[in-house]
């Protein structure tokens, strides 16, 4: 009976000891809360994983994975989901890794976690690649200056990518509410994306209720369109939706070029988009 009762006992105490363990930081605890339920796809193929996981920063967030940060081409899609305490424990990585030593004590005991984590300067500098990540990252942690007006019709919104014969990422909201978000790229194994869309707080909440992805097949390199072949199409359906934030803003290339071929421009997100036909 002895032995039980001490068997009983020590979980309990387990528990009371982390629970007034003042070394773990708020911001361990806040995401702790959050912990999405995610959809490994890494066995079906693991090339797949950063086109398909609309939840791949959370899992770099959380296992302070500063090699996922050495060339920091950050997806919208992938920001969006962040939270806000996410986005802050994101764009600090970026500071971490160099060594910074934060005045935000909650801030340096996060990092602290991290065996690579050695705070030692003031003064950091990035590279442009990583501060154009930086000012990306604060773009949605900034509230949206702008409302959007179009929520009675339907809309297909495409990314300027440079050149007029460059086509960008493709968002059709329609006004019965639902959504369909097409990416670039020639070779990208999620080909389409599917949901509802909703405003709140001027910011455009994209609920992704499926994803049509590729698995399997090889990149035929053809010299202009390079593609994938003999890929199997799949849809992953989400037991719960996953929500995309994306904050809206005055378009910077309208502003800069005063572009006039397009009934409107806007911000979504980090992007300049403009109504396409």
């Amino acid at each position: 009976m002895r032995k039980v009762f001490l068997l009983l006992i020590i979980p309990f105490f387990c528990v009371l000891s982390f629970s007034q363990d003042s070394s773990i930081s708020k911001y361990s605890k806040e995401i702790d809360c959050e912990y999405p339920e995610t959809y490994n796809v890494s066995h079906y193929l693991q090339s797949a994983v950063d086109k398909i996981d609309l939840e791949k920063y959370k899992t770099i967030i959380r296992n302070g994975d500063i090699s996922a940060i050495e060339k920091p081409y950050l997806n919208d899609l992938q920001l969006g989901v962040l939270s806000k305490t996410e986005l802050k424990l994101f764009r600090n990585l970026f500071y971490a890794k160099k060594g910074y030593i934060f005045s935000d004590n909650e801030l340096e005991k996060y990092y602290k976690q991290f065996d690579w984590y050695k705070p030692t300067t003031k003064n950091v500098t990035f590279t442009d690649l990583e501060q154009i990540a930086i000012n990306k990252i604060k773009v949605f942690e900034s509230e949206s200056t702008i409302k959007y007006d179009y929520e009675d019709r339907n809309i297909l919104w495409e990314v300027w990518y440079g050149g007029a014969d460059q086509r960008g990422h493709l968002l059709r909201l329609n006004k019965d509410k639902t959504f369909v978000y097409k990416p670039v790229e020639t070779i990208n194994r999620l080909q389409y994306i599917y949901g509802k869309w909703s405003i709140s707080k001027n910011k455009i909440v994209l609920s992704v209720e499926s994803e049509e992805v590729l698995f399997g097949g090889y990149v035929v390199a053809h010299p202009n369109t390079p593609y994938i072949d003999k890929a199997t199409p799949a849809i992953i359906t989400f037991e719960k939706p996953i929500k995309i934030t994306l904050p809206l803003n005055e378009s910077e290339a309208y502003k800069e070029y005063n572009f006039t071929w397009s009934e409107k421009w806007i911000m979504i997100g980090s992007a300049d988009c403009y109504i396409s036909e």
